[in-house]
């Protein structure tokens, strides 16, 4: 299972043995449900502030919580992104404040606490919930076995001190608990049945169709991780909404990421002859940041623009065509900047979806790399 990791906090230090060991639990999750080396989970450590604005948005809740499961896979089926089982998981994301504290009151400090949040958020996003005791208890077995695959148990993180559980849901199933709680009870209807051989009428009590429905949702156990979508689909019905401004939101903090990472490195850029200096960064799907600036030569045409050097630089750490999300570039200009030729070309190559045209006062405009160079010539073109 591939771990897109980002520590977007400053609050709290977090030492490296701790996000190891949170990778850990995450990958014996995946180990024990058999997930495919190409299926994608983003995990996020964030500070008090950030998961307080998205508790209250998404849950209605005005307080910070520990930790937030977004499911992605919400489809009839799971997405496919290259393979057969291949597909994006959801987004994990993680009060490192929190979970200093929540170490701190359970006497198992900040390692262990990050650890069993991951684990259990994973969990959720893969259709487990603790709603009842026998989800409970059936939670709490698989968290037991990915803990001592990694060589910790439960008495290890020893929660009695607090409260049970990690303070929230997933996202799907809160809009579900939320719906079963505003639902009235059908009355229940009877109707006469058939006399029977000895000519006596009975009665029998019928459910109406609604009830049978929302039985077969609450108290049917999936047998299969699909089927447990299903089930998380027929509970809520603002799940794809919710989702979708949730990743607008992410699409708009890595933007916002990759520009400030491609002014920075515009400072460096090397223009002694035209003192036009432009940066750019891209994103993997890994989560990797890579970064360019211009480099001017005496003999201009050996000029390499600033796109290019980003890219060269990713290709350089092993990153291959497929694997770059996006691409964003900034100069001093009146309109937004605007990639020339060659750099259209080598975008093609490594097969970049979404380009940022971006300037030092902010402007931007997104295109992607089909409207940015139509017709492009590929490898494909060999054959």
């Amino acid at each position: 299972m591939k771990i897109i990791f980002s520590d977007d906090q400053d609050e709290v230090k977090v030492p490296k043995e701790a996000v190891a060991l949170l990778k850990k639990g995450l990958q014996a999750v995946a180990k024990l449900h058999k997930l495919s080396a190409e299926t994608e989970v983003s995990v996020s450590l964030v500070s008090d502030e950030v998961i307080h604005v998205l508790n209250k948005d998404y849950r209605g809740i005005d307080r910070p919580t520990d930790v937030l499961s977004f499911a992605l896979d919400e489809a009839e089926e799971p997405q496919e992104f290259g393979g057969p089982n291949a597909h994006l998981l959801g987004d994990i994301i993680i009060s490192a404040e929190t979970a200093v504290r929540q170490g701190e009151e359970y006497g198992h400090g900040l390692n262990r606490e990050l650890v069993y949040l991951g684990v259990h958020s994973l969990l959720h996003l893969l259709g487990y919930d603790h709603m009842n005791k026998a989800d409970k208890a059936v939670m709490r077995q698989e968290e037991e076995k990915a803990l001592q695959l990694i060589h910790l148990s439960q008495a290890d993180l020893d929660r009695s001190a607090g409260k049970a559980d990690p303070d929230h849901f997933a996202v799907a199933v809160v809009d579900a608990v939320q719906e079963k709680k505003t639902e009235k009870p059908a009355k229940m209807k009877t109707e006469k049945k058939t006399k029977n051989g000895k000519g006596k009428a009975e009665k029998q009590t019928k459910k109406p169709a609604e009830i049978e429905k929302r039985k077969e949702i609450s108290t049917d156990k999936p047998k299969t991780e699909i089927e447990k979508k299903k089930v998380q689909n027929k509970n809520s019905k603002e799940g794809g909404n919710v989702m979708g401004r949730k990743k607008e939101k992410e699409t708009d903090k890595a933007i916002q990421k990759l520009y400030k990472k491609a002014l920075k490195t515009r400072e460096n850029a090397y223009v002694p002859f035209s003192k036009f200096k432009v940066g750019a960064a891209l994103l993997t799907k890994s989560g990797d940041i890579f970064t360019g600036c211009n480099v001017e030569n005496s003999s201009f045409g050996l000029t390499v623009c600033a796109e290019r050097v980003a890219m060269f630089n990713a290709a350089a750490a092993g990153v291959r065509p497929g694997e770059i999300t996006m691409l964003l570039v900034a100069a001093d200009t009146e309109d937004v900047t605007s990639p020339c030729g060659a750099c259209r070309q080598v975008m093609a190559e490594f097969e970049i979806p979404v380009i940022v045209m971006a300037n030092v006062r902010g402007d931007m405009r997104t295109v992607t790399l089909d409207e940015l160079l139509p017709f492009s010539f590929k490898a494909a073109d060999f054959a």
